[in-house]
């Protein structure tokens, strides 16, 4: 199997995820901050999780995985991101009752941000719900 050159790794789907995920995360990550002195923890990751939906279920599809967004894979997107919503949720609870500071929802990120790139890749692509009868 030939290696990939530095361009097709520039330019392929992980990278593009990385770049609007990135995106994303620092973005939603800088509001969960920021509202977390503020608001409780799971508000403020509500508030920024929906606000990372809004904008993750229109670019991934097109811009990183490079399909067409129907109304139904934007759907399918945006069930698996409310399973992993709750799985951010049951992060955060556990670093409370660990009595971690709110800066420390943060940790979300090592979780939330690889499946939602699973997610993605499984409902963007060829397999996708889309073309499955």
């Amino acid at each position: 199997m030939p290696r990939p050159t530095i361009r097709a790794l520039f330019s392929g789907p992980a990278f593009r995820f990385l770049l609007v995920g990135g995106t994303n995360t620092l973005a939603t990550g800088l509001v969960v901050a920021l509202l977390s002195l503020v608001l409780p923890g799971w508000l403020a990751f509500t508030i920024a999780f929906t606000l990372g939906i809004c904008f993750s279920v229109f670019v991934t599809g097109r811009w990183v995985f490079s399909s067409h967004v129907s109304f139904r894979r934007a759907s399918f997107y945006v069930a698996a991101y409310l399973g992993i919503y709750l799985l951010g949720l049951a992060v955060i609870a556990a670093l409370r009752s660990w009595g971690a500071p709110p800066a420390a929802n943060l940790a979300t990120i090592v979780v939330t941000a690889p499946l939602s790139f699973l997610a993605g890749k499984l409902i963007f692509t060829n397999a996708a719900p889309e073309e499955n009868p």
